[in-house]
């Protein structure tokens, strides 16, 4: 059965519940049919971790056979000639030594694999790239090309040939370049430490561990944000890093819910709040003390920037900033992974900030869900039924918001010239089965931004455009930005949207930017 609800919001933007940059669990996912203790019982099974997704380095190649296409040569691709150098490119910015995923610095050892490394490639579940292709031109598309596809489709065909062993070519800067943005390189002007003075042990009794930490803005004077880095404490443990804003009059409520959880910060699947309040008794108890208490929680953080594996420095696109006032906290979500890294401890991760005081172009995260969607078990505004696949729409027509983004970037209305929509980032849960996120220009020509027609948790990302989509105040009218998220869910209970990890979300975050009009008299 197929249930389809479609909903309008138009206006009521929820600053809302931040969400992780690349959320993975094992909570609701295992590892699928057909696959037990990373080896796949037939053709066409993948054997990847059921948490991390990265490629399992105890597991058993399908040897699956999709013929797919050929590339056009009189010798057959090899190993050392061909793959090699595809893998040093690709994927040794997370399977080095010193990333979660298994190591490929060994060249031979990667090559005792070549079954699983060539399943893994040829069905696009690594590099991991949730856009379908042909929509959009992305900053750092992790894809592999068509023709990159077809060579190592040919190299399994040809049987796996090993070629003459030779020495890897320096890789380029891989991931860290891919993820560089418009701006150039990253200069870190503001270095703040998540765990001062100590150091955090994930839990041991999960692989994957989400922990915030709410750490103090420590700005004297207003700031934008150009560009973030995260500097992980332990890279073996490290999977993650998300950095969610908190606005100054809702820093104390962050901080008060960190000192009521054991240990150091507060378990947070779901984004900026924690765990606890998607608890019935939690969440009343918590509303009885602060009325509407949650959802003004969840108004009050936006999300700010995030790090995966590979990545140096992230610069927004330039000329542009967000805008961090003084007295701000900043909850960093931390994603642990520590299967591979059994008791080994976070000894001190660290977020560093390009900073401006100026910008040309102030910018924000739009935050697009329905608020009603987290509280549903109360109201029912999203139910995804036992057996059953939903689908839920949020639309936001940009003229009407002009107030709210005014207040956000502190563009006077009749100062907003244009707005440039730089990126979408689609989140959803466990449940999440495909999603896609469209704009409607004026005249309603519609453009699809990005299509996810296989949804993996693990891998949500910023995807930011080439070049923007840029719309001059006079265009605005009806020009909308629409999420839709499609869930699956194969359980006998029913699922809820709402903020823990059983429940689910629609959300999509947008970098816009806005330009001025010229002060009347400049």
């Amino acid at each position: 059965m197929r249930r389809s609800i479609r909903t309008s919001l138009v206006g009521a933007v929820s600053l809302g519940v931040l969400v992780a940059g690349s959320l993975m669990t094992d909570r609701i996912h295992g590892p699928g049919p057909g696959v037990e203790n990373g080896q796949a019982s037939s053709a066409g099974d993948i054997p990847v971790s059921a948490s991390t997704g990265l490629f399992h380095p105890g597991a058993t190649d399908p040897g699956a056979t999709n013929p797919g296409a050929t590339v056009r040569g009189t010798t057959d691709p090899d190993y050392y000639t061909h793959v090699r150098p595809l893998l040093v490119q690709n994927c040794l910015a997370c399977h080095g030594d010193e990333g979660p995923g298994w190591s490929m610095v060994d060249s031979e050892a990667t090559y005792a694999r070549h079954r699983l490394v060539a399943a893994m490639i040829t069905e696009r579940q690594m590099p991991p790239w949730l856009a379908e292709p042909g929509h959009q031109n992305y900053m750092g598309d992790l894809s592999l090309s068509v023709q990159d596809l077809a060579l190592v489709r040919r190299w399994r065909e040809a049987g796996f040939p090993k070629g003459e062993p030779a020495p890897d070519a320096q890789a380029a800067s891989g991931m860290g370049s891919a993820h560089a943005g418009h701006g150039g390189a990253f200069t870190p002007e503001l270095s703040l430490e998540v765990l001062p003075g100590g150091r955090f042990m994930p839990t041991q009794e999960a692989p994957d561990d989400y922990r915030c930490f709410v750490v103090d803005w420590t700005e004297s004077e207003p700031q934008f944000i150009t560009g973030f880095r995260a500097v992980p404490g332990n890279l073996a443990v490290a999977h993650h890093v998300v950095i969610h804003a908190v606005v100054p009059e809702l820093a104390h409520r962050f901080r008060e819910l960190q000192d009521g959880e054991e240990g150091p910060g507060y378990q947070c699947f779901g984004g900026a709040l924690p765990d606890r309040l998607s608890n019935r008794a939690e969440r009343e108890a918590y509303e009885t003390r602060y009325p509407d208490g949650v959802r003004e929680l969840s108004r009050g953080n936006f999300w700010l920037a995030h790090w995966a594996p590979g990545m140096d420095g992230h610069v927004f696109p330039e000329g542009t900033g967000i805008l961090v006032e003084p007295g701000t906290a900043l909850v960093v979500q931390m994603h642990y992974y520590s299967s591979d890294a059994p008791g080994q401890y976070d000894e001190g991760t660290r977020v560093e900030f390009q900073l401006a005081r100026e910008v040309d172009r102030p910018a924000f995260h739009l935050s697009q869900t329905r608020p009603e969607w987290l509280v549903a078990e109360r109201n029912r505004s999203m139910v995804i039924e036992p057996g059953s696949m939903a689908t839920y729409e949020v639309s936001d027509t940009l003229e009407p918001i002009l107030p709210y983004i005014s207040r956000i970037t502190r563009v006077p209305v009749e100062r907003i010239d244009a707005l440039e929509i730089h990126s979408v980032n689609l989140h959803m849960h466990a449940f999440g089965h495909s999603g896609r996120i469209t704009l409607t220009h004026p005249g309603g020509r519609k453009e699809t931004l990005l299509s996810v027609p296989r949804w993996d948790l693990r891998w949500q990302r910023d995807f930011t455009f080439t070049e923007p989509k840029v719309f001059h105040r006079r265009q605005l009218r009806g020009v909308t930005l629409a999420t839709e998220c499609t869930f699956q869910n194969p359980t006998d209970h029913v699922v809820y949207g709402g903020y823990g990890s059983y429940d689910e979300m629609c959300f999509n975050f947008s970098y816009i930017a806005v330009r001025p009009a010229p002060e009347s008299g400049s």
